[in-house]
């Protein structure tokens, strides 16, 4: 069985608004909520958790009543590894994890089912976009060193794991000091090889006024 976290727990302080980035309006509807429908319509999906804020739960619970793969909605952390963490305890018997980012709603069905045969495969993968700009490693405004671009790829979600390996890694992740910004690092923490398939350009995180409008013009286009 496959399941979903869905993280919805941020208050988007980039994007300079009162409500929080999750439930600001897309075509008439909740960016979180499109995100869901792409997880509820996928096949190869059977189940969503989803984490969200408690000072947001009752929008949040409006949102998920139109899901039925919806079978939990839990309270996330300040961290984003705390969200995760909270939604991996309530997964039961799961053979594959997938955590996804509550504002990445253009998500296709189709690289969310190549996710899940990825991390069946291999244990671990994430989709992730080639850089295209030269990348500068910078300190206090001063390069420190200009990166190979070949080997800079750029993240997204979902990333998919075998249930055991992410909660392995989760669980050690609560005796270590340091702040990991996706679940992949802390699989890489373990020795263990994360697989990286080609991402999708339209897959986009949405956290700034900039990236709303980039939004709104690629619903325009479905």
């Amino acid at each position: 069985m496959v399941t979903a976290i869905i993280v919805a727990a941020g208050i988007g302080r980039r994007m300079g608004s009162e409500l929080p980035k999750q439930f600001l309006s897309l075509k008439g509807k909740p960016i979180l909520w499109h995100t869901l429908a792409r997880f509820q319509k996928c096949v190869a999906v059977k189940e969503i958790v989803l984490v969200v804020n408690p000072f947001w739960e009752k929008e949040s619970r409006m949102i998920a009543a139109e899901f039925s793969k919806i079978v939990n909605i839990v309270y996330g952390g300040g961290r984003r590894q705390e969200s995760v963490w909270a939604g991996l305890k309530e997964v039961k018997e799961s053979e594959i994890v997938l955590v996804h980012d509550g504002v990445r709603p253009f998500v296709s069905e189709s690289l969310i089912e190549t996710v899940v045969e990825g991390a069946s495969k291999w244990g671990a993968v994430i989709p992730a976009l080639p850089a295209k700009e030269t990348v500068k490693w910078v300190e206090n405004n001063i390069i420190k060193k200009t990166l190979p671009r070949h080997s800079i790829w750029l993240a997204q979600t979902p990333q998919g794991f075998k249930y055991d390996v992410l909660k392995t890694a989760y669980i050690k992740a609560q005796t270590e000091p340091l702040e990991f910004t996706d679940d992949a690092s802390l699989v890489e923490q373990l020795g263990i090889a994360v697989r990286v398939i080609p991402g999708e350009p339209q897959n986009i995180k949405i956290t700034t006024p900039e990236d709303l409008q980039w939004a709104e013009s690629l619903l325009l286009r479905e």
